[in-house]
């Protein structure tokens, strides 16, 4: 019968094993990054002139010259790498011609070989590659693999190759609802995969917004609101109305961005809207854009009960010259101890403070004087009333 004291005996022999073999391999893989560290380093000197050689001539007219001699695989995933460094660094021409070279030497089809491998990571290394190549040959390769992965970074690495390789739109719109099948809330990093791609965007975007799936929608609305949504006016009008809130909020965020979508119908329309983030946008926008005919709405806004809207409220009123600072000061002759009130005294001193501060610069004039008696004036009125 086996002690304690033996079985403890062999338990830390067995240890003592699983440690010894853990630093013999940790060891093996070193040394073995030691040696690619000393190849890599020989095939770059190796290659020195020929780099300088691409840098110098990445603007002539003529192809660049493939590597001198015979390259091996590994010399050329060696070169692969300092040419995706100098990828980055140059634009146009220059980069193109040094995608053509990645062609030329044949690391689009190695990699392409690479992308069909039994370990997932070799295939997600071998789609960055294509990426960085922009190979538009690898884009239903690169889609198929996308369709099999699970929701994890890998996915977005392949998504970022898809968007650089893309040849059309609908390369895009296939990797856009291969990403949002997943059905989580990343539309914004998506637009910014998206924005890797040299495909125009906006025709995609607007198309997204005539989708009947919400995330496509999102997306669409993320995406335009970053350029001049030319077109889409009538869309919008049907998308704030929209069951999901967080589409009828950036569609009228989006409405906001553009003067010219934010007529005054609409404006009436937003600043009476249920949710009060659209309150909320509307009113912050009309002085971001300085809408002077909002000023009875943003006034009557500056009670309203939620605090983000009182506020941007009086904010706008501000920036709408005199009339709104005036608008201001009549909210003080109101009287009263409600939000309005506190919220229009601390904005109409903050303002006044800063019209003190800008006419002490003779570069830098401002309406100070007439601020400050108009709020001096609507003093005298609230006292007065209160004396009355």
């Amino acid at each position: 019968m086996q002690t304690p004291l033996a079985a403890a005996i062999l338990f830390l022999y067995a240890l003592c094993g699983v440690t010894a073999l853990g630093l013999l391999v940790l060891f093996g893989l070193k040394l073995r990054n030691i040696a690619a560290e000393k190849q890599a380093k020989r095939c770059l000197e190796k290659y020195r002139d020929y780099f300088f050689y691409l840098q110098a001539h990445g603007e002539d007219e003529e192809q660049l010259r493939l590597p001198p001699g015979d390259v091996t695989q590994r010399e050329k995933q060696i070169i692969q790498k300092k040419l995706f460094e100098l990828m980055e660094r140059f634009t146009g021409i220059h980069r193109q011609k040094l995608e053509r070279l990645c062609e030329d030497m044949g690391l689009v089809d190695l990699d392409l070989k690479r992308l069909n491998g039994g370990w997932k990571w070799t295939r997600v290394d071998a789609a960055y590659n294509l990426g960085a190549m922009r190979s538009s040959r690898a884009v239903p390769e690169l889609l198929g693999l996308l369709g099999k992965l699970g929701y994890d970074p890998s996915l977005f690495i392949v998504a970022r190759a898809v968007a650089k390789c893309a040849r059309d739109a609908e390369d895009l719109a296939g990797m856009v609802r291969e990403l949002v099948r997943h059905r989580k809330n990343f539309h914004q990093l998506i637009v910014d995969i998206l924005s890797e791609s040299e495909v125009e965007l906006q025709p995609l975007y607007a198309s997204f917004l005539q989708d009947a799936d919400h995330d496509l929608v999102k997306i669409g609305l993320i995406g335009l609101a970053q350029s001049n949504p030319a077109g889409v006016g009538e869309r919008l009008d049907k998308l704030v109305r929209s069951a999901d809130k967080e589409v009828r909020i950036k569609a009228v965020k989006l409405l906001c961005s553009d003067a010219r979508q934010l007529t005054e119908k609409r404006v009436r329309e937003f600043m009476a809207h249920p949710d009060w983030e659209i309150r909320a946008a509307v009113a912050k926008a009309a002085g971001t854009l300085g809408l002077s005919s909002s000023i009875p709405l943003l006034k009557k806004a500056v009670g309203d009960d939620n605090w983000w809207v009182s506020h941007h409220s009086a904010r706008s009123l501000a920036q709408l010259d005199v009339e709104g600072f005036q608008a201001l000061c009549e909210i003080l002759q109101e009287g009263g101890l409600g939000r309005a009130v506190q919220m229009a005294q601390q904005i109409v001193l903050e303002e006044l403070e800063k019209g003190r501060l800008q006419s002490a610069d003779p570069t830098n004039p401002s309406p100070y004087n007439q601020k400050l008696y108009l709020y001096q004036n609507s003093r005298k009125r609230t006292i007065s009333t209160a004396q009355a």
